[in-house]
């Protein structure tokens, strides 16, 4: 009996130690983070700052793989559909995880059908124009909008995404509908950036992150205005929304979170907080996001849902009264 009862005992203890195996072997291979959208984006900047920053966290390589389509959802609802392992994560960007879930009630996944990990960075839109462009002002574009309805054009990231949100609340505050100017989309912020300098529209409000490298002196934008409720230290001479006449679009904001499949293991869930928490004083992030144009903001994974949640509610809200919500 004692014989038998050691032999129990040994093999308990080995099942425990390949148990313990298991849990220490993640990532069992590369960790693919899906940016659902083009390379030079807003997003995509930040995906890779952040697999840059956290190379050393992880045993096997952490890489970003583009999948833009849709405003985010074709690249979102690949990560929806994918194994929870643990091996594949998503950027969650304000369009693809709030935007269009709070808006379009026919894609397959919803605001909350991811992990959330945690929220990485607040992204300022800024209202841009050519800087050929006869708009000195957020009030002198406004009042060609108004002036010319159906006539202007903007560039978006995609239908129903953050910069389209904007460009609405601009055309609702000068008193016209959605369709006061006319939206054009494309794959990124960065394409958008290129219609703008290359004329083929005539503004955008695009995030910062994506803009900045043109602005100021040598620059090819002329930022009319930004959409923080205070000017940007590194941009001092871009006035407010509010400032500019326009307080609608104030804390109109993109934003980067980092998200899991659910049902992914909490050994992967807890490893990758914990590598969130570290990039906050890691100057490998800090100093590119920062100088992209980004506002550091990690946040807990609770934290980050009930900053989602109050997005969705905000984005409904909006979209009921311009009649966007689609069913």
């Amino acid at each position: 009996m004692s014989h038998r009862f050691t032999r129990i005992l040994a093999l308990a203890l080995l099942a425990l130690c390949f148990t313990g195996t298991a849990h220490a072997e993640y990532p069992k291979g590369p960790i693919s983070i899906i940016c659902p959208f083009g390379a030079g984006g807003a997003g995509d900047l930040a995906a890779r700052i952040l697999a840059n920053a956290v190379k050393n966290d992880f045993a096997k390589p952490v890489v970003v793989v583009n999948k833009p389509g849709a405003a985010g959802v074709l690249g979102t609802t690949v990560a929806f559909r994918s194994k929870p392992d643990g091996q594949t994560l998503l950027i969650g960007r304000v369009a693809n995880a709030a935007i269009i879930p709070a808006l379009n009630k026919t894609i397959q996944y919803k605001w909350d059908s991811f992990v959330f990990l945690g929220l990485l960075d607040l992204n300022p839109l800024v209202v841009v124009v050519h800087r050929d462009s006869p708009y000195k002002t957020l009030r002198d574009l406004a009042d060609a909008i108004r002036a010319n309805p159906g006539k202007l054009t903007f560039s978006t990231a995609g239908a129903l995404n953050i910069q389209e949100i904007a460009s609405y609340m601009l055309l609702h505050a000068v008193g016209l509908g959605k369709d006061g100017a006319v939206s054009v989309p494309f794959q990124s912020d960065a394409a958008g950036k290129n219609a703008i300098l290359g004329g083929h529209v005539d503004f955008g409000a695009i995030n910062l992150a994506a803009a900045f490298d043109q602005l100021g002196e040598g620059g090819k934008l002329r930022a009319l205005a930004v959409t923080t409720d205070k000017r940007l230290p590194k941009y001092p001479d871009i006035p407010t929304v509010r400032e500019a006449g326009f307080p609608e679009l104030e804390n109109i904001l993109g934003w980067n979170a980092l998200y899991g499949i659910k049902g992914m293991p909490q050994e992967a869930v807890d490893k990758w907080v914990q590598a969130l928490q570290a990039v906050k004083s890691n100057k490998e992030w800090l100093e590119p996001t920062e100088n992209m144009g980004a506002i550091p903001d990690i946040l807990s994974p609770a934290e980050t849902e009930a900053f989602v949640r109050a997005q969705v509610r905000k984005f409904e809200q909006l979209g009921r009264a311009l009649g966007l919500i689609i069913q």
